[in-house]
């Protein structure tokens, strides 16, 4: 099976992963409902997707889910979501049930089940813990339920996304990032390191021509540490526009700014402000043309695109965009890059994230390349895609013939 048949399986996915083992207390019960062909009931409010697939994964019949909370939506997978109401009226035989005690609103669960075994007639009730319940779905953020759906609903987008990209690297990099929100696991694929990102890809590897005299526009410019990576590569700017909207980050990076060696200092205007789509680039900029565009704002980064449109369609700027903080990024930033810059080439490189963050997905990057400064001659023939409802431009089709 190749990558791109792993992916369409993968979106299709109705599998989650079993971080470490579970409690042996906890396998006698499964192995008990296996043993008499249970119907098996899951009394939980949170953590649904996680708790019917991994059942299911140990060979379980999941049946139903019976939850407290009202859901917006139905089912969890095929699995139907029912009230306790709804419960009591059921007439399925051979229940099992596996209760998540932890999230009871009441006080004593096991009493209560105590009470309503003669109603439910079930084969058997076991209580989950605590630590029952980190074994299970492991001691970390509940499943990302929005992703899931989202992903999995937006499968032929995704595909496209991933036809689009330039090389294997990047479409192992979608992969591994979708999959750690459908199988709700740890990011497993290449990480390359945070010192080189936007500039380079794993190793130094050159993801786009540099230019002498490049003016970067660097949104979420931080306490200046992209700044300082950046002159230490010997890359010789025309200027830098330094953009930090947060004031106290802002004067942090003023300071670490006058480390800099004099003439490398002059280089760089830093700017305390925050990015919207009423931005006005062009007056910043003040008749330079931007070559160089990254940003990593908090989810602000399609909001900076829409600004700067019309200076993306005139100066064709290299653009490193993070993709990771909304769900939709990883698709709508791509698909707003090629419906104004079509021949551009799209890389996906993934860079090391903060050890705080569990599933390791952040600091994941779009490289958006024009074909004059791609790396890779001619431009491969998967970027050439007809964007939906717009005009195919000269551009695309001199690309087209160059390509064939």
């Amino acid at each position: 099976m190749n990558l791109r048949e792993k992916m369409l399986a993968m979106l299709d996915s109705t599998r989650v992963e079993e971080f470490h083992g579970v409690s042996a207390e906890i396998l006698i019960p499964v192995s008990r409902a296996i043993m008499f062909k249970a119907n098996v009931y899951i009394w939980a409010d949170i953590d649904l997707h996680v708790y019917v697939r991994l059942l299911k994964s140990w060979g379980l019949n999941v049946h139903r889910v019976v939850s407290f909370m009202p859901k917006d939506f139905q089912k969890v997978d095929d699995v139907e979501v029912i009230s306790p109401a709804e419960l009591f009226q059921d007439k399925t035989p051979n229940k099992f049930f596996f209760v998540d005690a932890c999230a009871y609103p009441m006080k004593n669960p096991a009493a209560f089940w105590n009470e309503q075994m003669k109603i439910l007639q079930p084969l058997g009730v076991y209580l989950m813990d605590n630590n029952d319940r980190q074994g299970m779905v492991f001691n970390a953020p509940p499943f990302d339920i929005d992703k899931l759906h989202y992903y999995q609903s937006h499968k032929k987008d995704l595909m496209e996304l991933f036809d689009s990209l330039a090389d294997e690297t990047s479409k192992r990099a979608l992969y591994f990032y979708v999959e750690s929100f459908i199988r709700n696991c740890i990011y497993r694929g290449e990480q390359h390191p945070t010192r080189l990102k936007y500039f380079f890809g794993g190793k130094y590897e050159r993801l786009y021509k540099h230019l002498d005299g490049e003016c970067w526009i660097n949104c979420g410019a931080n306490i200046g540490d992209t700044v300082f990576a950046y002159l230490s590569f010997d890359f010789k700017p025309k200027k830098i526009y330094a953009f930090e909207g947060d004031k106290k980050i802002y004067d942090v990076m003023l300071e670490n700014l006058s480390l800099l060696p004099p003439d490398k200092r002059a280089l760089v205007e830093p700017i305390n402000q925050m990015i919207d789509e009423q931005t006005d680039f062009e007056k910043i900029l003040a008749g330079n043309k931007c070559t160089l565009l990254n940003a990593d704002i908090e989810g602000a980064e399609l909001k900076l695109l829409h600004a700067m449109e019309k200076i993306i369609r005139a100066d064709r700027p290299v653009m490193a965009m993070c993709v990771y903080h909304f769900k939709e990024d990883i698709l709508s930033i791509p698909q707003f890059l090629q419906s104004i810059c079509p021949d551009y080439i799209f890389y996906l490189r993934k860079h090391t994230s903060y050890h705080g963050h569990w599933k390791k997905t952040g600091e994941m990057v779009l490289y958006a390349v024009p074909v004059e400064r791609s790396v890779l001659t001619p431009p491969p023939r998967s970027i050439l895609i007809v964007v939906r409802d717009k005009k195919i431009s000269n551009d695309i089709m001199a690309a087209r013939n160059l390509a064939a």
